[in-house]
């Protein structure tokens, strides 16, 4: 008996769909000082299953690898939280079961700078409404038209490593490290350079 026409191209679209179509992004839900158990609870993504668990009868060290995509990290502190884009990469470490450290490079693929740059606006508004402020004697990224292509020139030379970093804190609880570089072609005069954007985060020990 032949399958109808209809039937077979819905039956091909289907299969089409399965093969092609990108699952949602799983979220990723924690901050600095939450135990393994409430980040394993609070996040669609399978920690658990992604994870060196902490050993709560000996030191409590542990790791959480993100290793593909696509995870959303939600930084979930009430007032200082934000939101990243999703990434395919974040390593949280844990010290006596709880967050120590933070780190990821919210993006999925090395972009180009006005891509990427769009990611660094988004970030740096929620991070200043979230009150973390510049330290280290750093400054939030000039983002006007001027400051970006300044941005451009900085992390396309060699001789600042590529890169340009801003500290942030909140203080006596949370601090960061928020850095954009050049990831491949800083050379380029045609439009192949790309850049990628790297967040660390942590307890803040400087009481600043």
């Amino acid at each position: 008996m032949r399958m109808p026409r209809a039937l077979a191209l819905s039956a091909c679209a289907g299969l089409i769909c399965y093969l092609f179509h990108e699952p949602a992004p799983m979220v990723l839900s924690l901050r600095v000082g939450q135990t393994f158990e409430e980040v394993a609870q609070s996040s669609s993504f399978p920690v658990r299953v992604f994870s060196d668990v902490p050993d709560k009868d000996g030191d409590g060290f542990g790791t959480t690898w993100v290793t593909r995509p696509s995870v959303i990290v939600i930084f979930n502190d009430p007032a200082h939280g934000f939101t990243l884009p999703p990434t395919r990469f974040a390593t949280i470490g844990y010290i006596k079961n709880k967050v120590m450290t933070i780190s990821t490079t919210p993006m999925l693929y090395k972009m180009p700078f006005d891509q990427a740059m769009d990611e660094l606006i988004n970030l740096q508004s929620q991070f200043k409404a979230g009150e973390w402020r510049p330290t280290n004697g750093t400054h939030w990224f000039d983002l006007s038209p001027t400051g970006q292509q300044t941005l451009r020139s900085h992390v396309r030379d060699p001789g600042h490593g590529y890169m340009k970093t801003t500290f942030l804190v909140i203080p006596h609880k949370y601090e960061m490290i928020f850095r954009f570089y050049c990831a491949a072609q800083c050379d380029s005069t045609i439009g192949l350079d790309r850049y990628l954007i790297d967040i660390g985060a942590g307890e803040d020990k400087g009481g600043d």
